[in-house]
């Protein structure tokens, strides 16, 4: 699994110039930043684990502007697109990425997330 993580941590920091995080960005995080995480569902096929990948774009801006960080969603969903990985124990599939606004109570601060499922096949 720890492969894994290293994998989808640099497809997603490659996929554009800003802090990537895993599960939360640190106190001192610059804005734009990106957070990954992934969560577990169960299974719809036995010999398979699946997990939800959610990446969180952030910004903060003055103005009410969601270009920045929609253009960081969508390069991280083109990274992800038909993104497969495999490793000695692994076979892992991402299914087509979605991308969607998650309003905010501050309007100050922008966030896209992009969400895909990965199957996770044992080898």
């Amino acid at each position: 699994m720890n492969e894994l993580m290293t994998a989808l941590y640099q497809r997603i920091n490659e996929a554009h110039e800003y802090s990537t995080y895993k599960n939360m960005a640190s106190q001192t995080a610059t804005y734009p930043y990106v957070i990954y995480k992934l969560l577990p569902i169960s299974p719809t096929e036995s010999g398979r684990d699946d997990y939800t990948l959610e990446v969180s774009c952030w910004d903060k801006l003055e103005g009410t502007s969601f270009v920045e960080v929609e253009a960081i969603a969508s390069k991280v969903r083109d990274a992800l697109l038909d993104y497969r990985y495999i490793d000695d124990h692994n076979l892992i599939i991402t299914s087509r990425p979605n991308v969607g606004y998650i309003p905010d109570p501050d309007d100050a601060i922008k966030r896209y997330d992009v969400t895909a499922t990965l199957m996770t096949y044992r080898r």
